[in-house]
């Protein structure tokens, strides 16, 4: 994770960057016998650089490790185009990840 933010600090102070801090909070929603319940509350905080080019990365603590996060959004008259990839490390040392593509078609 030191790693990880020592590029990102080198990366954004070679191009230019808007550095930015971001929290999160994410809390499943499942359903039971009795009804919906709330469980196992995450939050995030996200340090972060969103550079000239539409692209970010950020990283930082979370409450059951380490997380990181790596995207893009680019926009051409009316079409919206996001990706990311974002992946965290659990106090059990499990890595998880995932990949996650957005395509905005808007009717103005």
């Amino acid at each position: 994770m030191k790693t990880i933010l020592m590029i990102m600090i080198i990366i954004s102070q070679s191009i230019l960057a808007s550095p930015y801090i971001e929290y999160k909070n994410t809390v499943p929603l499942i359903e039971n016998t009795e009804g919906y319940q709330l469980y196992d509350t995450t939050d995030h905080l996200r340090f972060g650089y969103k550079l000239d080019n539409n692209m970010y990365f950020e990283a930082g603590p979370m409450t059951h490790g380490k997380g990181f996060e790596l995207g893009y959004k680019f926009n051409n008259e009316r079409w919206t185009f996001k990706g990311k990839i974002e992946g965290n490390h659990n106090e059990s040392n499990v890595f998880k990840s995932k990949v996650q593509t957005e395509i905005r078609y808007t009717f103005d």
